[in-house]
């Protein structure tokens, strides 16, 4: 995989679960191949507080297939950033 692809998988993660969830992409910890797809870690920002370290944050498994497509998603966590490790 180039550099381009891995880049516009990303891009194309954060923008379905973004339209998915309604609340704003915040990091992706983790992106790995799985099977005949793709496996990602996301946080999504679910409140913007003040301080920041008091945002709440939701942490959901993505799977994609090979197209990019999000098959399937689960939230896994939801924290303040403050708490995050």
């Amino acid at each position: 995989m180039n550099a381009h692809t891995l880049t516009s998988l990303v891009e194309s993660t954060k923008r379905q679960m973004t339209s998915i969830t309604g609340m704003e992409y915040d990091t992706i910890s983790e992106f790995d191949q799985a099977g005949d797809g793709w496996a990602v870690v996301i946080d999504m920002l679910e409140h913007r507080s003040v301080p920041r370290t008091q945002d709440l944050l939701s942490t959901f498994e993505v799977r994609l297939d090979n197209a990019g497509q999000v098959t399937r998603w689960k939230r896994t966590g939801r924290c303040t950033r403050g708490q995050q490790g």
